[in-house]
């Protein structure tokens, strides 16, 4: 299977694991010249509340695409895919986050769908469910997924 296209969502959290996402993203798009794409979906409240808080008017709201890429997590990632001469398309989409998900994987007809996340306890996963579990079981084409504190030489954060 080549992988042309590799579809990465960047959820709201995931500022703190932009250097393992951004790495394991720089470890598949470069050996395989494939095309990234960075998602950041948001709910109505946060993208009302990223409007306000980046100062722009509710009346004349910028895109979902241009907030997103005002985002820390997706412009981190987004500047080392450039400095890496691998470029990035950034897609910002207001909705549910698994359908949303899903739906961009489709449409961008994803090769690879990469998503992070942190290390939950069973009982956490069963109380708040996992976004990430569903679009594992829910994805159109293969799940890489990138868990906080797991570097990539096998070593683990403490």
């Amino acid at each position: 299977m080549a992988i042309e296209t590799l579809l990465v969502a960047i959820g709201p959290n995931d500022d703190a694991r932009t250097d393992e996402l951004t790495e394991a993203v720089m470890d598949v798009a470069d050996p395989t010249d494939a095309s990234v794409v960075l998602l950041h979906v948001f709910s109505e409240a946060a993208y009302r509340t990223g409007i306000e808080e980046a100062g722009f008017d509710l009346e004349d709201p910028p895109s979902p695409g241009e907030l997103a890429s005002r985002l820390e997590g997706v412009d981190t990632v987004a500047a080392a895919l450039e400095t890496a001469d691998l470029g990035c398309d950034i897609v910002g989409e207001v909705g549910d986050k698994r359908e949303t998900i899903l739906r961009v994987a489709a449409e961008t007809d994803a090769d690879l769908l990469c998503a992070s996340g942190r290390k939950r306890s069973p009982t956490g996963k069963a109380v708040f469910g996992s976004t990430v579990h569903k679009l594992m079981t829910d994805s159109p084409c293969p799940v890489l997924f990138v868990r906080e504190g797991v570097y990539a030489d096998g070593e683990t954060a403490d």
